[in-house]
């Protein structure tokens, strides 16, 4: 991550995806106040999975509702 100067969290969670009916990949969307705005399971072939997520976090960065580019959400 240091080397992309990426500056967000990353929380290990093998312990706690044990409990859990997941997909992977899995990705998740999270707010400013840590609350999940997005879970996206599953796998996209397309090209539409990056733009699709970047989509998504500006939604929830702008205060909006963001949609799943594999086609699930919460």
């Amino acid at each position: 991550m240091k080397d992309h100067a990426l500056s967000f969290v990353v929380i290990p969670a093998y312990n706690y995806v044990q409990t859990l009916d997941v997909y992977l990949p899995s990705n998740w969307v999270v707010d400013a106040t840590g609350v999940v705005r997005l879970k996206a399971q599953g796998y996209d072939p397309t090209a539409n999975w990056e733009t699709g997520m970047k989509d998504a976090i500006e939604k929830v960065r702008t205060g909006g509702a963001a949609t799943s580019p594999t086609g699930a959400s919460e």
